[in-house]
């Protein structure tokens, strides 16, 4: 089973991508069902140690809302060949994989399109692996990120200075080299709020 490669991933396979970014993630939901979408994550322990959230489900419904990433699927109602789901529909459906609910009618399960696709190339290029950014950068600023949410969390009196510096303090302490600067974090801190 290796759908990785394939032309087009259903809803369940790109929200995974788009979410932790694994390709064996990819693969085991080829055919997914609701329940085993909703497992994910839902028991840590159960999970591989290097697994970590790297997007939210959002991500990809504001995409598809802002129309930066199409999909197509079967329209409800008997359309024999897929249809490019308009961007204007979306605001109007829940995503949850590997469904797409009408979110007026989300208790009754109404499904507006059916067997929805999207390019995975496309998805790909919009949430590009870690390989793929961290390998450009001095710094993973993935894992930047977590250590100064998490410094965040801890320290919730701390000026963005201060914070600035204890994760620099952290950064330093973990991985043995100089951290990112002061001017470096600013920049990212704009683009993560």
């Amino acid at each position: 089973m290796n759908s990785f490669g394939d032309k087009y991933w259903n809803l369940a396979q790109s929200a995974a991508w788009v979410i932790y970014r694994e390709k064996e993630l990819v693969d085991q939901f080829e055919f997914a069902s609701r329940q085993s979408f909703m497992a994910l994550g839902m028991y840590p322990s159960m999970e591989p140690e290097s697994r970590c959230k790297l997007g939210e489900l959002h991500e990809l419904s504001r995409s598809l809302i802002e129309g930066q990433i199409v999909a197509w699927g079967y329209r409800d109602g008997g359309s024999i060949h897929p249809e490019q789901i308009p961007s204007l529909e979306w605001a109007d459906l829940d995503l949850a994989p590997p469904f797409a609910y009408h979110a007026k009618y989300r208790a009754a399960q109404k499904q507006p399109w059916t067997d929805i696709r999207f390019e995975s190339a496309h998805i790909r290029k919009q949430w590009r692996s870690v390989h793929e950014t961290s390998g450009r950068t001095k710094f993973d600023w993935i894992r930047v990120r977590e250590i100064f949410e998490e410094a965040n969390e801890s320290n919730p009196d701390f000026s963005q200075n201060e914070l600035i510096d204890e994760v620099q303090r952290i950064f330093e302490k973990l991985f043995n080299k100089d951290p990112p600067s002061k001017t470096s974090f600013l920049r990212q801190i704009r683009g993560w709020n």
